[in-house]
């Protein structure tokens, strides 16, 4: 029984070592962002390296300067081959669990080499599908390496926290890497990746000027098929026709005059399909709340909401126009069918269910439930 015991006590340090292929979080290069680039036959993949204990911002304290910010450029023939390349030169072990944001460039996205990096997401357990997803035109690295305000770290920019932006004014939806798959893949539903540029004019810290990123518009891009891109111009009447849709200004004019400013919160809408002599059409409903933030001229309440009214109707008439002529469902209109009468859908779909005529009514109901501290004249 002794010589038992005295086994067990020689064979305990080896069950308390732990695990030995695990790294220490000190020896490892943590990336938070990766876009992703083709060009020549051949991958260029970026990375975003961050110093995470400045990513903590402490109450009180300023930083007295602005945390570093690292990027890698890798190239290759595959994604993996890039990746090797960065490994190359990195020093210690790069560890891509914590990527927030992804960047496809424009270039990747019209050669159809998505669906390969995908492919490989799905493969490599460390990646998370809930990374947000963002295109580009503007070179890679000048993305990774724009920072916010007050020295804070890039966690706090569009690019790794695109909701607080969202939340104050709504405009273009950000997309999670996970919906962005599962849209891509769903039958008669167009999925779109939101547009990042960067701006170097509009703000300044101490007379020098200062890059930061912005929303440029959207690319449309759908199983490995690349459609076409839209600015912000062109989806002005999306937000109206999204869930998700928080916070959105409304600009009214009236003989080319700015007659007042609104802003509308949580549009609700509903979209009811028609098939009719195989041709599919559809009527929506809006319902709008606003308040309102500017008047500049002398208007009832009545002539306010005829304006406001008429203005998103226009606005998403304009964005299923300018869609329809790029041959894209904005609206995912023919969703609405394939749910309700997916045998029609099947039966009429060739690419996409619309005609010009499609979008037959629109019907817009804004209620005014905060005029300011004016009242308005009923």
């Amino acid at each position: 029984m002794n010589a038992y015991k005295f086994t067990a006590l020689l064979l305990l340090p080896f069950f308390l070592t732990g695990c030995w292929s695990k790294y220490e979080v000190q020896n490892m290069n943590y990336v938070s962002a990766v876009g992703i680039d083709y060009t020549d036959g051949q991958y260029i993949i970026y990375v975003q390296l961050l110093d995470f204990s400045t990513v903590a911002k402490l109450e009180g304290q300023q930083k007295a300067e602005q945390p570093p910010v690292w990027t890698g450029r890798g190239k290759g023939i595959t994604f993996t081959d890039a990746a090797n390349d960065l490994y190359s030169t990195s020093q210690q072990r790069l560890n891509w669990g914590q990527i927030s944001a992804i960047l496809f460039s424009e270039r990747l996205l019209k050669e159809q080499k998505v669906g390969e990096v995908l492919e490989l997401i799905d493969r490599y357990r460390e990646i998370r599908y809930l990374a947000w997803v963002f295109s580009t035109r503007d070179p890679l690295d000048e993305l990774l390496l724009a920072t916010p305000f007050f020295r804070l770290s890039p966690k706090a920019s569009i690019l790794h926290n695109p909701e607080q932006n969202y939340r104050q004014r709504s405009i273009l939806a950000p997309i999670r890497l996970q919906q962005f798959i599962m849209d891509s893949n769903e039958k008669a539903k167009t999925s779109y990746i939101p547009e990042l540029s960067v701006r170097k004019d509009q703000w300044k810290e101490k007379q020098k000027t200062h890059v930061l990123l912005r929303y440029s518009g959207i690319q449309i891009y759908d199983k490995d098929k690349y459609y076409a891109r839209m600015n912000l111009e062109e989806i002005k009447g999306l937000p109206w026709l999204n869930k998700h849709t928080i916070r959105l200004p409304i600009y009214l004019f009236s003989d080319n005059k700015l007659v007042a400013v609104l802003v509308a919160e949580k549009p609700e809408y509903e979209v009811k399909p028609r098939v009719k002599y195989d041709k599919a059409y559809f009527d929506i409903s809006v319902k709008v709340k606003a308040g309102v933030n500017e008047l500049h001229a002398d208007v009832t309440e009545q002539e306010l909401t005829q304006l406001a009214q008429k203005e998103i109707e226009n606005q998403i008439r304009h964005t299923f126009q300018s869609a329809f002529e790029k041959r894209i469902d904005i609206y995912n209109l023919g969703e609405s069918l394939y749910r309700r009468n997916p045998k029609a859908w099947k039966r009429i779909a060739s690419g996409t269910v619309l005609n010009k005529d499609s979008l037959r009514t629109i019907n817009v109901n804004v209620q005014i439930v905060y005029p300011g501290r004016y009242k308005l004249t009923p």
